[in-house]
């Protein structure tokens, strides 16, 4: 008989830290569930461990490495399972994650096909959890609920960043399918991407309690492999570039004002990318960059940059410093 749920488990050379995930999946209070376990070319031990320590209690695959996407979808194609969740290498389980989530899902059947969880962070100083950080009607309230933002806290996370996060998220394998698992051509935002459509789909719920743990110890110590460029500024730009002009042709049939978010983001990217043309000095990129900012969402402060742009870059560049100087206290989560 098949397993209720499969539980997918990207790693590559973290074979401490894939332990602790496995173990924190193997210790809840709900037990149907098989654990698979995808190697995306891991160079260290993680093989010879994993046999070692948890033998036929999971299932493991091994590929070249080719990045999250590949080896997600590769979980997707081997899971047997009627639900399906995630789990980062590097991130943990409380024991009664899968229970809690089952029982928002018995509640709130068959409105909703995925549910998640709040967020607690570890290796990191920020003691709110990602629901507590959240912005305006993105909070959550009581032990359980129907969220009605999913879309636009996807397009345009608010407080402390993606209040859905991939690794809480339980879903209905035909769904995840029918979504069409993840985008291999992204290599940055491919969570935000599958959940947009994902959310398309069906409804979530979510259990208001930190059931699921992440990891957010220094970027460079978890973005390895293929993933490293997630460290360079520009490269994230240009992907959440793609990935906003993909939410843009997906867009038909919702409200307006989703439109308008994802146009806004679009344009933020945009401006962004100015930025990085300001710095490198080339300032005909980076007009052309500004200008399609402003195209898409004309703020008060893209029509500032704008004409700073055109008139004088360097003075734009100054004040791009000034405002990023500002910032500065204020860590991504990525």
């Amino acid at each position: 008989m098949n397993p209720k749920v499969s539980v997918i488990i990207p790693t590559y050379n973290r074979s401490a830290d894939v332990q602790n995930a496995i173990r924190s999946v193997l210790c809840q209070t709900f037990t149907d569930f098989e654990v698979i376990v995808v190697d995306d070319g891991s160079s260290d031990e993680t093989r010879t461990v994993l046999a070692e320590s948890f033998a036929d209690r999971i299932r493991y695959y091994f590929q070249t490495n080719q990045g999250l996407s590949a080896a997600l979808n590769k979980g997707l194609a081997e899971a047997q399972g009627e639900w399906v969740a995630f789990l980062d290498s590097d991130d943990l389980w409380e024991k009664e994650k899968l229970e809690w989530q089952f029982k928002a899902l018995e509640q709130f059947s068959p409105q909703c096909g995925a549910c998640y969880t709040d967020v607690r962070f570890f290796n990191y100083p920020e003691t709110r959890t990602m629901f507590q950080l959240a912005e305006g009607d993105d909070r959550h309230e009581g032990t359980m609920g129907v969220s009605t933002n999913v879309l636009k806290m996807v397009v345009r996370p608010g407080g402390g960043g993606m209040v859905v996060c991939i690794c809480s998220i339980l879903a209905r394998a035909d769904l995840v399918r029918k979504a069409g698992g993840f985008d291999t051509n992204l290599r940055f935002g491919m969570d935000s991407d599958f959940l947009f459509r994902l959310a398309r789909l069906t409804d979530f719920c979510y259990v208001n309690q930190p059931l699921t743990l992440v990891d957010r110890s220094p970027a460079e110590n978890r973005h390895v492999g293929v993933s490293a460029e997630w460290n360079k500024l520009e490269f994230v730009l240009r992907q959440t570039q793609i990935r906003f002009e993909k939410f843009l042709r997906l867009s038909e049939g919702l409200p307006e004002k989703m439109r308008k978010l994802i146009l806004a983001g679009l344009g933020a990217v945009h401006s962004g990318l100015a930025n990085c043309h300001l710095e490198a000095g080339e300032y005909g990129k980076a007009r052309e960059a500004i200008s399609r900012a402003a195209q898409l969402d004309l703020t008060f402060n893209i029509a500032a940059k704008w004409l700073l742009t055109w008139i004088s870059p360097r003075l734009a560049l100054r004040a791009v410093e000034r405002h990023q100087q500002r910032k500065k206290d204020l860590v991504p989560f990525v």
